[in-house]
């Protein structure tokens, strides 16, 4: 399993969400604004979750179709904008800002740990090929 592709994945969707978090912030006042969020987590689990062994069509085009097990290079994150209705304010804007500012600490959590899971498979590329020098 491509580790490195992973956390590769994980840390853009890890930063996605952080700018879209952070228009939410921004934008909390502003009349009909629609808050966005990011996914990318379930579709990375259903992936993982997957038999590794399946067939994977190799695609040397973006337009081609894709079938067979998805590859962690279709895994992308996704922005959504949340059309539902959320906390009642007269300007029709759905941002909850306390809603928000957790997730901001959540996301910085989560980019963190992924950051230092990236190091340490370095180091551990680097003992490798270093020979444990």
């Amino acid at each position: 399993m491509p580790t490195l592709s992973i956390f590769e994945r994980a840390l853009d969707a890890a930063s996605m969400r952080q700018q879209a978090i952070s228009n939410n912030i921004a934008n909390v006042d502003t009349p009909h604004y629609k808050s966005e969020s990011v996914s990318f987590e379930d579709e990375l689990q259903k992936a993982l979750n997957q038999n590794s062994t399946s067939f994977t069509a190799y695609r040397t085009d973006p337009k081609h179709f894709t079938f067979g097990t998805p590859s962690m290079q279709n895994i992308m994150p996704r922005l959504h904008k949340d059309t539902s209705v959320g906390p009642m304010q007269n300007s029709d804007n759905n941002v909850d800002l306390d809603y928000e500012m957790s997730n901001l600490a959540k996301n910085q959590l989560w980019y963190n740990a992924l950051v230092q899971q990236t190091s340490g498979q370095f180091t551990k590329l680097r003992s490798v090929i270093g020979g444990g020098k």
